[in-house]
């Protein structure tokens, strides 16, 4: 009987659940979910969504009394007929995130006690980790190496960008995985450790397998150089947390703009996204702040806005006073995503940038940390996002200004150590740059 009853439990508390409004953030699009301290720091601002202090009213079309008929029912049946033990806490989180999966949304998801805490940990720029981008293909489910940061582990392993997940100490990685759980209970780990990783490598169709020692990572989500001509390179891995991403976004602008910089090229390609406040804090570092073409009566440069199911949401405007005033191209591709979106999707709209690569993954959409006051917490899709012109990409996408397609060299092993010369988007980027410099093209053509 006692089973019986937290088996139900399960169910009613899934139905009648107390929202908390937790920080929004953009979602990393191909599944990676960043949370920085500035998650950390505002749950003392969590704030009760219920109705009148009383319980949540539920105004879907479900029948629970035939739910709850059926959910007795086959606990009955497990009851009688089921050859092991039951595991009462994992029966109880599955009717969760049965609940979540329901609504076929791959970003909602439900998250136990032990999970959030997990997701919880800081992402401050520190883990104990390998030292790689891990991003998730929301389309296909499969999971692989976005980016492999310099002098880390992955790298001394050698392992490089775009590897596949297929096993990890022993455990198949399969579609239906949370990522955020992958990365925390399997990838990472103590300090020291050794994890097995058995990865499929597309660019030679074959299995690789290596020992990565895990180790305490500082991860550098911002790498800049100056290219030839004066022209500077800011790549981007992630959107971490303001002071991380955002901080060293403003550090590498400033140190190429001491050493001359007369261009700038930013590289996008393969970020999934991650913390809202950090794009718009770096597009608010690059553009003015009384830019007319769509602003309101705040008379303010609009940055990106939101907009949930009843049509509220907000508005973010640049406020720094500062602005970079030189000729930008920004590289994209297919998993350019979520917050990577809304940057370029501001600089594109206000024609301060120039898109190069191909059409960005297509992720319009908001999701929101709602802790459920037990220490489990809820995923969930509440708004969706619209660039300054109002343009909804979700699911669309941002066009290239100038199309081209990755190339990879042909003929190359699996020790071939690429260089920038066999990048043939960065190649290009840096010939429209270098056009737009030598006409002196401070800005591109507004967005229609």
């Amino acid at each position: 009987m006692e089973n019986k009853s937290k088996f139900w439990k399960g169910v009613l508390v899934g139905a009648l659940v107390m929202a908390f409004a937790g920080l929004t953030i953009v979602g990393i699009s191909t599944g990676i979910f960043l949370i920085g301290k500035s998650i950390v720091r505002n749950q003392a601002q969590v704030q009760v969504q219920g109705t009148d202090g009383g319980a949540a009213v539920d105004q879907s079309d479900i029948n629970w009394n035939q739910v709850d008929n059926k959910a007795r029912k086959i606990q009955s049946i497990v009851q009688q007929y089921f050859l092991f033990d039951e595991n009462g806490q994992r029966v109880e989180d599955y009717i969760y995130k049965g609940l979540m999966a329901g609504l076929d949304d791959p970003y909602s998801v439900y998250y136990t006690k032990e999970e959030f805490k997990d997701l919880m940990e800081e992402t401050s720029g520190e883990y104990c980790g390998i030292g790689a981008l891990v991003s998730k293909d929301m389309k296909t489910g499969v999971v692989s190496i976005a980016k492999v940061f310099k002098g880390t582990p992955a790298e001394k392993a050698g392992l490089r960008n775009g590897d596949m997940f297929y096993e990890v100490d022993g455990m198949a990685v399969t579609a239906d995985m949370d990522l955020d759980i992958l990365v925390k209970q399997h990838v990472k780990g103590e300090e020291g450790t050794t994890v097995h990783l058995k990865m499929y490598r597309p660019s030679t169709e074959s299995y690789v397998e290596v020992d990565v020692v895990r180790q305490k990572i500082e991860v550098p989500t911002v790498e800049h150089e100056m290219k030839a001509d004066k022209l500077g390179y800011v790549a981007v891995a992630q959107f971490d947390d303001v002071k991380v991403t955002g901080k060293q976004f403003q550090e590498a602008v400033e140190d190429l703009e001491s050493q001359g910089m007369e261009g700038l090229l930013i590289d996008l390609r393969g970020n999934p996204g991650g913390v809202l406040d950090t794009a718009v804090m770096m597009i608010d570092y690059m553009l003015p702040d009384d830019l007319k073409e769509y602003a309101d009566e705040n008379g303010k440069t609009l940055v990106v806005s939101t907009a949930d199911k009843n049509g509220e949401g907000k508005r973010y405007y640049c406020e720094d006073g500062h602005s970079v005033d030189i000729p930008v191209v920004i590289l994209v591709d297919g998993n350019s995503a979520s917050a990577s979106e809304v940057f370029s999707g501001a600089l594109k709209d206000y024609g301060r940038a120039k898109l190069v690569g191909t059409t960005t993954f297509g992720k319009g959409i908001v999701q929101t940390l709602l802790p459920l006051g037990d220490g489990s917490a809820v995923k969930l899709t509440t708004a969706h996002y619209y660039s300054p012109s109002g343009f909804d990409l979700h699911g669309v996408g941002l066009e290239p200004d100038v199309e081209v397609e990755f190339e990879p060299p042909e003929n190359v092993d699996a020790d071939y150590v690429f260089t920038d010369e066999d990048d043939n988007q960065m190649q290009k980027a840096l010939e429209v740059l270098e056009e737009m410099v030598d006409t002196n093209e401070t800005q591109a053509e507004p967005a229609a």
